[in-house]
This record gives structure tokens, C-alpha cells and sequence, in this order.
């Protein structure tokens, strides 16, 4: 992942530990999914639930998933975490430099 946004400038990583609710987010859908997942097929193979193939597809979900889902965990957590925590002023400096700099650049 690069470090920082190629449209705004934005560095992603604003704090030591940052990635920490990207994590988090990550966890916390693909558990709800394995649930989800495991709920469903309990309640449809019903009353002779197959469990070894239930099990065996169940954890297979919660094994690949997040790997899948964890670029968008990141992005979830970079918009939660501007949402709450915004900008300081010493980033905003920042960001609009970059922004003017990149904009010269594409100006020659």
C-alpha cells in the first residue's frame, strides 16, 4: 500500500499503531459473515446438520475472507478515523503543499 493518497496528498499512517481499527473492522465483519454463514446453513440443512461440511466451509470463509476484505477495512477505517479525528492544521499544511506541488508538476 502506498503511504500516502496519489489524489490529496493524505498520509495514511497518522500515528504510531494506526492500522490497529482497520484490524478491528476486519475482525469484526468476517466474524459476523462466519455466523451469518453458519446460521444459515444450520437453519436450512435442518435437523441433519452436516457438520463436518458446515464446519469445513465456515472456517474456510473465516480463513480467506479477511484477507480479502482487508484493503476495504483499511478504507473504512481511514474514513471513520477522519470523521472523528480530522485534520489538524500541521496536516492540512501538508496535504495543500502536496497538492500544490503535484499541481505544477502536471501544469509543465
Amino acid at each position: 500500500m502506498v503511504d500516502r493518497c496519489p489524489q490529496c496528498g493524505l498520509y495514511f499512517e497518522r500515528e504510531e499503531g494506526y492500522w490497529t481499527g482497520a484490524v478491528a473492522i476486519n475482525l469484526v465483519v468476517t466474524e459476523l459473515l462466519f455466523f451469518a454463514c453458519l446460521a444459515v446453513a444450520v437453519i436450512w440443512t435442518w435437523p441433519d446438520v452436516p457438520l463436518a461440511p458446515v464446519l469445513g466451509g465456515a472456517l474456510a470463509l473465516n480463513g480467506l475472507f479477511p484477507l480479502f476484505f482487508y484493503p476495504f477495512s483499511k478504507t473504512l477505517w481511514v474514513a471513520i478515523d477522519l470523521t472523528l479525528h480530522p485534520l489538524e492544521e500541521r496536516e492540512e499544511q501538508e496535504v495543500s503543499a502536496l497538492r500544490e506541488t503535484k499541481r505544477r508538476i502536471n501544469a509543465n
